[in-house]
C-alpha cells in the first residue's frame, strides 16, 4: 500500500496513512524489552530502562519522517509532520517516556488519540500528483 495521501482518497485511507505503524510497532517491541508495557513503567531499581525508553522515543521520533520519506516514498512535508506527531500521540497513549516525565494521564491520552486520529484527515488535503504520460522513445 502506498503511503502518500492525496485529496482523492477516502477518509479511512487518510486515517490509516497518517499513522506510522512500522515505527509504532518498533517502539512497542523495544518498550516491551525495556519493561514498559502499555500504561506502566518498569518496577526495576535500575535506572537504565528509564533512560533507554526516552532515548528510544527520541530516536524513533526523528526516524519517523526519515523512514516515511526514504522507505515509504512519502514526499509531502505536511504528511510527514502529521505522521511524526501521530507517533508521539500513540506513544503518549502507551505511557512510556511520558510516564517517566510524570506527564501521562489515561483520560487525556484517550481523548487526544481519538481527536488526533479524526481531525487531521478531515482538514488536510494533499494535492494528487498526476503521473506524467510516458514519452515514446
Amino acid at each position: 500500500m502506498a503511503r502518500q495521501i492525496n485529496n482523492k482518497q477516502q477518509f479511512a485511507d487518510k486515517v490509516i496513512k497518517f499513522i506510522p505503524t512500522e515505527i509504532i510497532g518498533a517502539y512497542m517491541a523495544l518498550a516491551g524489552f525495556l519493561g514498559f508495557g502499555p500504561i506502566e513503567t518498569t518496577a526495576e531499581k535500575d535506572h537504565m530502562p528509564f533512560i533507554l525508553i526516552q532515548v528510544v522515543f527520541f530516536i524513533l521520533l526523528v526516524l519517523t519522517p526519515l523512514y516515511l520519506w526514504k522507505v515509504s516514498n512519502v514526499t509531502h512535508k505536511l504528511q510527514l509532520g502529521i505522521s511524526t506527531i501521530s507517533f508521539a500521540v500513540w506513544v503518549y497513549t502507551l505511557g512510556g517516556p511520558f510516564n517517566v516525565w510524570n506527564l501521562y494521564n489515561p483520560y487525556i491520552s484517550s481523548v487526544i488519540l481519538v481527536l488526533w486520529s479524526l481531525i487531521p484527515p478531515i482538514f488536510i488535503n494533499v494535492p494528487h500528483e498526476e503521473t506524467p504520460p510516458a514519452t515514446p522513445n
